[in-house]
């Protein structure tokens, strides 16, 4: 029996917009007010950029407030600034495995702790001491992750329970 393919969608507010809502684009326009379809089109097909007051009436009519987070990390001039983005698009995920990447990212924290105390001791962060520094910032970029991510759970399931 031939597997049904997966849609390939342009934008990520296309495939909330199709998959999770099951709405059509003139459903959406119609929910949305201040944003018609046609307009909605070309934010979905990547033809116009999506400006934040219609990022921010997207993420609250499809209750999806990652889509705010997806415009700062990949989309906002400040955000997608240089290589490596300002700010970091967290990744959506069940409970039980955010709980798991936290309790790992936390089990390091206190070699860390001693480690970065003797790094700074002296104020200053030498050549030999850069590569464990930047190791340690990794670390805590992953922990800062992780906590955005359960923050979004929570912020779904606080959502979901009030309805």
């Amino acid at each position: 029996m031939a597997e049904k393919m997966k849609k390939e969608y342009s934008s990520l507010y296309e495939q909330i917009r199709c998959e999770k809502l099951r709405w059509t684009r003139a459903k959406a326009a119609l929910e949305l007010k201040c944003v018609d379809e046609n307009r909605l089109e070309r934010i979905e097909k990547n033809r116009s950029a999506i400006r934040p007051d219609e990022v921010l009436v997207l993420a609250e009519v499809y209750d999806e407030p990652s889509l705010c987070n997806y415009y700062c990390a990949m989309q906002c001039p400040i955000g997608k600034d240089g290589e490596v983005p300002y700010i970091e698009q967290p990744e959506q995920s069940e409970l039980p495995m955010i709980v798991l990447r936290m309790i790992a990212s936390l089990n390091n924290t206190g070699q860390m702790k001693d480690r970065l105390i003797e790094i700074a001791a002296d104020g200053d962060v030498t050549e030999d001491e850069l590569e464990e520094f930047e190791s340690i910032r990794q670390e805590l970029d992953k922990i800062t992750s992780t906590v955005k991510t359960l923050e979004m759970w929570a912020d779904k399931a606080i959502k979901a329970g009030k309805k």
